[in-house]
């Protein structure tokens, strides 16, 4: 009988020596830093189409808005078409499938609750953007601002503190602007709404005047005792930058988005200017629709010219905001 040799030979085995370790860990973490850094791109990129769409979908309510009701847009805050007082994104809740939210809304403020029917709004999806650092993903915030000359009568920037819009017994802003006449520059070269972000903080009273304290921008409003603040506009940079010392700006040149407001972290948005959520500039929408891309490096006088949208401005100028 044949006998087989038990013993087979083998090649003896080494253990990774400390150097090989390192190395392969080494490479593990490259890896590792180049796929997160792949993976925030592809993350900002996403939030980025999210926020363009919430930005189209308001665009097209304020167009539908207007086609339903002879030309006519609600106010920044107050009534439209004898309604109770609500913020021009309340007033377009029908026209964003938010039928719901609107009709609880109305309900109490048509029973003498304002305060009640501001106070209950909820988050919001299409009011927010993904890449708005300062935006917590549950007050009923908002992420874009509508332009004060179109959409007049609500807080706008400084405002804030001085210029409550209801006290109780005041006259409230009721003027509708005339979407189908009132665009001296067209519609396509008139601003409707930009990014600006949820929460930021400002100077008490006028700039540098006092100490800071944080704003929240919310789309229904905020009540404070017997006042409702409607910070949700934005107006033409000339008529709020001021100091205590000085009348308004009026620097041609200046720029509209300053470097630490693009993309700033969370409590570092300053309520005097607009910011940019990415580094490729901050999302508008035209009066006709249109979402486009702003560089941050844009200065004011190409901004007043889409923002002033019932002056007429040059050429030129209007040609520069699309650039």
């Amino acid at each position: 009988m044949r006998q087989f040799n038990s013993k087979v030979g083998l090649e003896k085995r080494h253990a990774f020596t400390l150097i090989e370790l390192l190395v392969v860990i080494a490479i593990i973490a490259v890896l590792m830093s180049l796929m997160v850094g792949a993976v925030q791109k592809v993350r900002e990129a996403a939030n980025n189409i999210q926020s363009s769409n919430n930005l189209r979908n308001i665009g097209m309510a304020i167009t539908n808005c207007a086609t339903q009701n002879k030309g006519k847009l609600p106010p920044g805050f107050g009534s439209f078409r004898a309604s109770p007082y609500a913020t021009a994104f309340v007033h377009l809740y029908p026209y964003l499938d938010q039928d719901n939210n609107y009709k609880e809304y109305m309900g109490l403020a048509s029973s003498g609750k304002l305060a009640d029917a501001i106070t209950n709004q909820k988050y919001t999806k299409i009011f927010t953007s993904n890449n708005d650092t300062s935006n917590t993903g549950s007050a009923p915030s908002t992420s874009y601002a509508l332009n004060g000359v179109v959409f007049s009568g609500a807080n706008t920037q400084f405002h804030v503190q001085n210029m409550p819009v209801y006290n109780g017994t005041g006259t409230l802003n009721t003027q509708s602007f005339r979407f189908d006449k009132e665009f001296s520059n067209g519609a396509s070269n008139s601003l409707i709404a930009v990014e600006r972000a949820a929460n930021s903080f400002k100077y008490n009273g006028l700039p540098f005047s006092g100490g800071i304290s944080t704003i929240e921008h919310r789309y229904a409003g905020f009540v404070s005792g017997s006042n409702v603040f409607a910070d949700i506009s934005v107006v033409p940079e000339d008529k709020y930058f001021t100091t205590a010392a000085s009348p308004p700006a009026t620097d041609p040149v200046m720029r509209l988005i300053p470097p630490e407001q693009v993309r700033p972290s969370m409590g570092l948005a300053d309520h005097r200017y607009m910011q940019s959520f990415t580094n490729a500039g901050l999302h508008a929408v035209m009066g006709d629709g249109r979402v486009i891309n702003v560089s941050p490096n844009i200065n004011t006088r190409i901004y007043n010219a889409v923002a002033l949208v019932k002056t007429p401005a040059t050429t030129d100028d209007l040609s520069q905001w699309d650039d």
